[in-house]
């Protein structure tokens, strides 16, 4: 089973979603989602100014075929894997779904329940779109992997050929290197306060959280009151779609799970 592969990029065909990527003088065909074929992060040149890639690969066998679908990280290769557990959803469609949007939109997609976003994809309609979100909002809390993200190309180093590489040496180095910086590391530290005009204590550096963050946070503490992983995550799902649609993006967890807090309340009072 093919898991990954680094190699030369010898053949592109963005009509089909196809790469052929040569590895120590094989060529394998390879489909990847269009998003990544303009992506500069994708690629990295080679000493001949060609094209390198470092890819995860998702083996889909068949009786008569086996064919490889490549990633650029591990959450776009879980989130393709998801798909194709959704009943009439193959690997062309999934390859089409995440050439439109990308993985990270996609989990927020179906943590919000956009039905009208997916609809809006060529192949899929109002009851496809619906039986994706309801087949796949609720294995996206199980699937602890989609938390974390590894790019393919991060686990790759080249090293110089005849060169003696040790790692201890570049530790080495960035000791040296932080005893004689000091005066930097002041001047950035400076910036860096001089440029925080961020609210609520956070810094300007702070990641903006994404709603499917969001959702999945407020749903684990619902969970921690009592609630059922599956109530708890219909609740911060209902209560996010309920404001969305009146104009109200959480910006915090704390934000939405008042509202968990407040929806739950009236629904006890009925």
């Amino acid at each position: 089973m093919i898991a990954y592969l680094h190699g030369n990029v010898i053949y592109r065909d963005p009509e089909r979603s196809l790469i052929i990527l040569e590895v120590n003088g094989v060529g394998y065909e390879v489909y990847v989602p269009m998003l990544n074929f303009n992506g500069a992060s994708f690629y990295g040149a080679n000493e001949s100014g060609g094209k390198r890639l470092s890819l995860f690969i998702y083996t889909y066998v068949r009786e008569d075929r086996i064919t490889l679908y490549g990633f650029n990280g591990t959450l776009e290769r879980d989130v393709f894997s998801l798909l194709l557990d959704v009943k009439d959803v193959g690997p062309k469609l999934a390859v089409t779904i995440l050439s439109n949007i990308n993985a990270s939109s996609l989990i927020n997609i179906l943590t919000t329940q956009d039905i009208s976003a997916l609809c809006s994809i060529k192949g899929i309609g109002q009851s496809k779109a619906e039986r994706i979100i309801m087949e796949l909002k609720n294995k996206i809390l199980k699937k602890t992997s989609l938390y974390n993200d590894i790019n393919a190309n991060e686990l790759h180093v080249n090293a110089p050929e005849n060169s003696n590489y040790a790692p201890t040496a570049d530790i080495n180095a960035n000791e040296s290197k932080s005893k004689n910086g000091s005066k930097t590391e002041k001047s950035e530290d400076e910036n860096k306060n001089a440029g925080d005009k961020t609210s609520k204590g956070k810094t300007a550096e702070t990641k903006e959280k994404q709603p499917s963050d969001i959702i999945m946070e407020s749903a684990l503490a619902l969970e921690a009151l009592g609630y059922s992983r599956l109530d708890s995550f219909n609740i911060a799902g209902k209560v996010f779609g309920i404001n969305k649609t009146e104009g109200v993006i959480f910006a915090e967890t704390e934000d939405l799970m008042r509202e968990c807090l407040k929806y739950i309340y009236s629904q006890k009072k009925l």
